[in-house]
């Protein structure tokens, strides 16, 4: 390892195994993934190609027929097409098929394999910050795709209750429904998260932050030792971040959670499981 400065460099043999990877999402051009996977490629002595391709749901099948074509073995998809992904697949794990999404695609003999890494992602930046979901009661703001992605894995540490609620109390209710064989949740409109005893996790998934709004919740349906966890980072972070410091809670925006689930698609495509530390470092320093 080579020291500048602040920065690391990792020396890549010059033997290493080559891996062609890409992101794929419409936009995509802003996507972070691509530095996180050539920084684990470097941290791990592993030759990268990871490139960030435009496609939409009607050009995803030629797009990713044509990236296999030329030598591509390992994919991740964002929006809008994580739906749309799980249908290429030939195989798709657990998470994925509860979440009728995938993020991640694996080449192998028999086609693409999909993975869901977002909930198990989200769980290893809970367990760097300390936040463990067993007990808790969890509320969640916002019922969308990201959410989807979360709720099994979260469920499966067994959380006290989730609550999902949403500006369109159907699509929480549904979400809620989906879920209901693997623990205690609910779904409803924004009001009823003050319905019953007080959230001490609150999980902030919307696009709020996005229009520098915050979430339209009262602070009263949390303890007062509740913490706050953003899926957003960076700017789209910073309204929620203030209306947390506001009613004195800790909060953590969710770069941590996409470092943690890339590392686990790291580790589906290489069979090797990056530190997530090192990468997060050098991001949070941008």
């Amino acid at each position: 390892m080579f020291i500048c400065g602040h920065i690391s460099f990792f020396p890549v043999p010059v033997n290493a195994q080559s891996y062609k990877l890409a992101v794929f999402g419409q936009p995509v051009a802003h996507s972070l993934s691509p530095r996180i996977h050539r920084l684990f490629g470097e941290q791990l002595g592993i030759d990268v190609d990871y490139s960030a391709i435009e496609a939409d749901i009607d050009e995803l099948a030629e797009k990713l027929a044509a990236f296999r074509a030329d030598g591509g073995t390992g994919a991740n998809l964002t929006v809008p097409l994580k739906q749309a992904g799980l249908r290429l697949c030939t195989r798709v794990d657990r998470p994925a098929r509860q979440a009728h999404a995938v993020n991640t695609l694996h080449l192998e003999d028999d086609g693409w394999h999909g993975y869901n890494t977002d909930g198990a992602g989200l769980l290893l930046d809970l367990d760097r910050l300390g936040i463990d979901p067993a007990g808790r009661r969890i509320l969640i703001v916002g019922a969308g795709g990201a959410v989807a992605g979360i709720l099994g894995p979260l469920l499966d540490r067994q959380p006290a209750c989730v609550t999902v609620v949403n500006r369109t109390a159907e699509r929480a209710e549904r979400l809620a429904d989906k879920f209901a064989h693997l623990g205690d949740i609910r779904g409803g409109e924004i009001d009823s998260a003050s319905e019953g005893s007080p959230h001490d996790l609150l999980i902030q998934s919307t696009s709020a932050g996005h229009e520098g709004k915050a979430v339209p919740i009262e602070r009263a349906c949390l303890t007062d030792d509740a913490s706050g966890y953003d899926l957003n980072y960076g700017t789209a972070h910073a309204p929620f971040a203030e209306w947390c410091r506001q009613h004195g809670m800790m909060t953590h925006d969710g770069l941590g959670m996409l470092v943690g689930q890339a590392a686990l698609a790291f580790n589906i495509w290489t069979g090797k499981r990056p530190d997530i530390a090192p990468t997060l470092a050098a991001l949070s320093r941008d």
